[in-house]
């Protein structure tokens, strides 16, 4: 999960991340606004085949989810050798989900995501956001792996403990 990899996806997907709107969590306050019914079928929908791609993609069984892009990203990926190789490297240096963070889905310009934030066995202190998003007809058009939060100690505080030692 080389966050170099994903390119500019990246960048967008954390940003749907980390600016989630209400609607997109899974328990959403009162006040927030209510998404469509067609919205509230294709999130059930998004989740679901999203769980059961994430699952192929971290046993690296990749033909489903390769099948599933869109030609614009099988473009940003390259082959699927290429996309291979990157994610058994994501195995080898990270290693297995140790934790499930939380996991939603929204709406968006009539694409839905499911966005699965989870920290690694190698790296329990870095949240990844891994997202999946689907256009109407059910092609992937948007993949990404994108660093999410740090949750390793405050860095003000480390940086000054190393100072005087």
């Amino acid at each position: 999960m080389n966050p170099i990899r994903p390119l500019a996806v990246g960048a967008f997907l954390l940003g749907l991340t980390v600016a989630a709107p209400a609607h997109a969590q899974k328990t959403p306050p009162a006040a927030a606004a209510t998404p469509s019914a067609a919205e509230a079928t294709a999130e059930k929908v998004a989740l679901t085949r999203g769980r059961t791609l994430m699952k192929e993609f971290y046993a690296v069984k990749l033909d489903n989810l390769w099948n599933a892009f869109s030609a614009d990203v099988r473009g940003q990926w390259g082959t699927l050798a290429g996309f291979r190789q990157f994610r058994e490297t994501g195995v080898r240096e990270y290693g297995a989900e140790q934790e499930l963070v939380r996991e939603r889905t929204l709406t968006r310009a009539g694409v839905t995501y499911y966005i699965r934030s989870a920290a690694f066995q190698k790296a329990p202190k870095l949240v990844w956001a891994l997202t999946i998003g689907f256009d109407r007809a059910g092609k992937i058009s948007a993949f990404g792996i994108a660093l999410e939060q740090d949750r390793t100690e405050d860095q003000v505080a480390r940086s000054a403990l190393q100072q005087r030692q």
